[in-house]
């Protein structure tokens, strides 16, 4: 009972700390949100609106998302994950896997705190965990081939993880082949889903051509996270160095693509803890951690609610529809309420180009479907993808929504289209303008 008692406790304090605790750290999670919400309408991904890697994540997220829409539904789901998580983290590490979770909670120097939230990523993050636990238990060479397939499905580029098992074609071919099946059976599958949807040709488009576009367009450095990177890089080669035959140091060492070509805290927080578990799994303790630990992760998370609190001017919670608990100032939810009760007066079809985060937002929060026009980054079009996008938008006719601070400053971290602003500004007229928001009618 008391191994049980442990994962219902972590289970509530994740539940906290994704709702309440982190909530200012949520980075893509409406986005990600946003694709398994289209799912779960029985919207068609790469058809319908755009997704630039396989539908594995968000069709699993979706699933829970049948029975309520609510992003608080979304982060329930990741706690259990979590959780699920947090048991295979234990099977490796013991009790040194609290101080792996401690480190996971932290928001600063390096934020690895942001790799807790549901999407794609932490799914990918998960799966590798539970790739290194079957290696080093030695388990079924067919189960370790469907993991590795289950991570192509959930991030295309991270499908250089078979590469370590090349070894096996000349050493053990009987492995190998095992492997092989078992990493062909999920991709079978995705397949046969990619042709009974007719999304296939659309799937290979953005995900595999448009990664040209997207390496050309999203590229972003972060000078500290750079560091971080080349030194935790640096370490697994020590590793394998030291070690040549681990076949786990050369999983670790091919996961930093993960990080590329946008290192930026996000990224580069997974490879660093993919890395940290690494050493922890070699790492002998002389002392119970377990109290240690735990008391800092409740310190931690406490006192990042309590700077947030004070770091965000009159803050508030929202009862925005589907999104509960929505932490921000006042003054933004006055601000997503008077454009939302304007766009409902307007007699015409509204297109939002704005950031993808609150595109969504003001999509989910009004039960609207997910649309190609609502995530407007470089990279997420396809092959030549801004040509496609913009021959897409001179057929709209209707409102569309801009924001000057994005096409003025056009900030790097965004990635957004500008071009799309710049068509909309050239060929409408400018009806409103609610804060840096500005309402466009094109006829």
């Amino acid at each position: 009972m008391k191994k049980y008692l442990k994962y219902i406790l972590l289970f509530l304090y994740f539940s906290v700390c994704l709702i309440i605790c982190y909530t200012v750290f949520r980075n893509d999670t409406f986005v990600n949100y946003g694709f398994s919400y289209a799912i779960s309408r029985g919207e068609i991904p790469y058809r319908d609106f755009n997704l630039v890697v396989p539908p594995l994540s968000p069709l699993i997220y979706s699933i829970f998302l049948l029975f309520n829409k609510s992003i608080l539904t979304y982060y329930l789901t990741q706690a259990f994950f979590l959780t699920v998580f947090s048991y295979f983290i234990f099977k490796l590490l013991g009790n040194k896997g609290y101080l792996f979770l401690l480190l996971m909670m932290l928001p600063f120097p390096i934020a690895f705190v942001s790799c807790m939230y549901p999407g794609y990523n932490f799914l990918v993050f998960f799966l590798l965990i539970v790739l290194i636990y079957l290696e080093k238990e030695k388990k079924s060479d067919l189960l370790i081939g469907l993991i590795i397939g289950f991570i192509f499905c959930t991030k295309q580029t991270l499908g250089v993880l078979v590469l370590p098992n090349i070894y096996f074609l000349f050493k053990d071919r009987k492995k190998f082949g095992k492997r092989a099946l078992g990493f062909l059976i999920p991709v079978g599958v995705m397949f046969l889903y990619l042709l009974i949807t007719k999304s296939l040709y659309q799937f290979i488009d953005l995900c595999f051509l448009g990664l040209f576009d997207f390496n050309n367009s999203n590229s972003y450095v972060n000078i500290f996270y750079l560091i971080v990177l080349i030194v935790s890089i640096g370490l697994v080669l020590f590793k394998i160095i030291n070690n040549k035959k681990n076949i786990i140091n050369y999983y670790v060492l091919f996961f930093v693509i993960i990080s590329i070509p946008i290192i930026d805290f996000y990224h580069v927080s997974y490879f660093t803890l993919a890395v940290i578990l690494l050493f922890l799994m070699d790492f002998k303790l002389k002392r119970n951690i377990v109290k240690q630990s735990i008391l800092f992760m409740v310190s931690i998370s406490s006192i990042w609610m309590f700077i947030q609190v004070k770091y965000i001017d009159n803050f508030t919670i929202s009862s925005l529809h589907n999104f509960p608990f929505l932490v921000a100032s006042n003054d933004y939810f006055k601000f997503i309420k008077e454009v939302d009760d304007y766009t409902k007066t307007l007699d015409k079809k509204v297109i939002y180009l704005v950031r993808g985060t609150e595109d969504y937002l003001f999509k989910i929060m009004n039960d609207k479907d997910i649309t190609y026009f609502d995530l407007p980054n470089y990279g997420n079009y396809g092959y030549n993808g801004v040509e496609k996008i913009l021959n897409k938008l001179k057929k709209e006719k209707g409102y569309f929504i801009l924001d000057s601070k994005l096409y003025k400053e056009n900030p790097p971290t965004q990635q957004y289209v500008v071009e799309l602003s710049t068509y909309i500004r050239d060929h409408g007229k400018m009806v409103k303008k609610i804060g840096s928001f500005e309402i466009f009618l094109k006829e």
